[in-house]
C-alpha cells in the first residue's frame, strides 16, 4: 500500500488521537496471530485498545489482545522515542512494497523499535529473499538511519 503524503500526516494525527502514554502497551512491539493464519503479526501499541499496524495496512486499528514481543527489552528504544521513529518510518516506508518474505510487518515493526529490521519468519527462506542469513532487510536500516540523520537525529542509535 502506497500512501501519499496527505495521508501520512492523516495517519500521524491518528497515532496521535490514540496515544495514551500510560498505557502499558505505548510504544511497544507488539504480535498477535489471526486463527487460522498460521503467521504472526507485528505492530507498535499506541494504548490499551489500538495498535499501529506496520504490515499493509500502516494504519491504526482496535486490538485488545496482543502479546509484548519477548527478548527485545536490552535492544528496545524508550516508548516515546519508539513513536517518534514510527511517524518518521511512515515518511520512508509508506510507498515500500509489502511482501511476506522480503518487506513485511515483521521487519518495519522491529526497525522502528529495535533499530533492526528482522523478520524471524522469513530467516529459513532468506537467500529467497535478499535478506541476510539472520532475516535482516539489506538496506532498510541505512535507508531509515540516512533519513532519521538528515530530519530526527536524536531518534537514531
Amino acid at each position: 500500500m502506497s500512501l501519499s503524503v496527505e495521508q501520512i500526516e492523516k495517519r500521524i494525527k491518528e497515532i496521535e488521537c490514540f496515544v495514551d502514554p500510560s498505557s502499558e502497551r505505548y510504544g511497544r512491539l507488539l504480535n498477535w496471530q489471526n486463527p487460522p493464519d498460521p503467521f504472526w503479526h507485528y505492530g507498535i501499541g499506541l494504548s490499551d485498545t489500538h495498535i499501529f499496524d506496520t504490515g499493509r495496512g500502516l494504519c491504526p486499528f482496535e486490538r485488545k489482545e496482543a502479546k509484548f514481543v519477548a527478548g527485545i527489552d536490552h535492544i528496545a528504544f524508550d516508548p516515546e522515542r519508539t513513536i517518534e521513529r514510527l511517524k518518521q518510518a511512515l515518511h520512508v516506508f509508506a510507498d515500500w512494497e509489502y511482501t511476506f518474505p522480503a518487506w513485511n510487518c515483521e521487519h518495519l515493526g522491529r526497525l522502528i523499535a529495535t533499530d533492526k529490521p528482522r523478520c524471524y519468519q522469513s530467516r529459513a527462506i532468506w537467500f529467497l529473499c535478499n535478506l541476510t542469513p539472520k532475516g535482516d532487510h539489506k538496506t532498510a536500516h541505512q535507508i531509515f538511519r540516512a533519513y532519521l540523520e538528515k530530519v530526527a537525529p536524536t531518534l537514531k542509535r
